[in-house]
């Protein structure tokens, strides 16, 4: 089958290797489409962060497809079913996983999942444990469905775990509207009756985040903390590019009590001390949600309120995409590989 190959010094290739074979508790989905995320390009850049031995593998972590085979002591998955995949899985047995936490899971790391040391969805099938298989409903296309597991469920599960902070008068900002902000910006309008603020530098994806649900569309240029004050500041703040300048733009558009939220890649940071944020100010990271809240996701989904807007490329494009991807070139939605 063709899939698309972190290299062990690093960097892509599309290349031809066998189709996996599934065990025991296993799944093989053969893929609709999978998802390009930024991530993607620093894991592609550094993979021995996740594979310290060397090895190559799959990239690729936003996956949905059919069912094509079941391993021994799989129940409830039938041959031709509709499924997304949750790729930030662990061990499934640790005290952390059976807490609920996969995603930290201390026994298979450095590796995090499909397409994060173990291979994962740019490829013609993908083999995962059957615990991280979400089925789909009748009316979402799984060609499609594979952006909620990250680039949906990053947002939801922080949004999710902020509703506090969301009531009735809040004001909700979402700083950069890519493959993230453009679901997030979905995902507030679903969940909490706050005023929705975007940012965002590209006057297109401004215009994209109002068709969306999103109240206010502001250049980050354009005296954007200044608007949001005069908005009475905003309770939540969800930075999804992370860089110097925006985690400082968080900040400065948050109110006191409120919380900021950073899940950008762009690896900045921000002072942190008495006086550097607005009073009692909660200063968060978040990483992706779990399986769960992925079935949560789906259900909003197919009921029409969140829908991932998306850009079909094939395997072999999927290097020259990711270039694109890394200068910010990607256009509107998610950039999804179809085999």
């Amino acid at each position: 089958m063709k899939a698309v190959r972190v290299l062990p010094g690093g960097g892509l290739e599309v290349a031809e290797v066998p189709v996996p074979e599934v065990g025991a508790g296993e799944v093989l989905v053969k893929v609709a489409g999978a998802g390009l995320c930024h991530s993607d390009c620093l894991i592609a850049a550094a993979p021995t962060v996740y594979r310290p031995d060397g090895a190559g593998f799959t990239l690729g972590h936003e996956t949905a497809g059919w069912v094509e085979a079941v391993g021994p002591g799989v129940r409830g998955l039938s041959a031709g079913q509709p499924v997304v995949v949750h790729a930030e899985y662990g061990c499934g047995q640790c005290p952390t996983c059976v807490a609920g936490h996969e995603r930290y899971c201390p026994v298979i790391r450095p590796a995090s999942g499909a397409g994060l040391g173990f291979d994962g969805g740019l490829a013609e099938f993908l083999r995962v444990p059957a615990r991280t298989v979400v089925a789909l409903p009748d009316g979402l296309d799984p060609t499609d469905a594979g952006p909620l597991d990250d680039a949906g469920l990053t947002p939801y599960h922080a949004i999710r775990s902020s509703m506090p902070w969301l009531g009735a008068g809040a004001v909700a900002t979402v700083i950069g509207i890519g493959g993230l902000g453009h679901l997030a910006v979905q995902i507030l309008r679903a969940l909490s009756p706050a005023t929705i603020v975007a940012i965002e530098r590209d006057p297109r994806r401004r215009e994209f985040a109002l068709e969306l649900g999103a109240d206010v569309a502001l250049d980050p240029g354009d005296h954007a903390a200044g608007r949001v004050r005069k908005l009475g500041r905003s309770s939540f703040v969800l930075d999804l590019v992370g860089a110097d300048e925006t985690l400082a733009l968080a900040v400065a558009c948050a109110a006191e009590r409120g919380k900021v939220v950073c899940v950008g890649a762009a690896l900045g940071s921000v002072p942190f001390g008495l006086i550097h944020a607005p009073w009692e100010c909660v200063l968060q990271s978040s990483y992706s949600g779990e399986a769960w809240e992925l079935r949560e996701l789906v259900t909003l989904a197919a009921a029409g309120k969140v829908r991932v807007s998306a850009n079909h490329i094939s395997l072999d494009e999927v290097p020259a995409a990711y270039e694109r991807l890394d200068r910010s070139e990607h256009g509107l939605g998610r950039t999804i590989a179809v085999p």
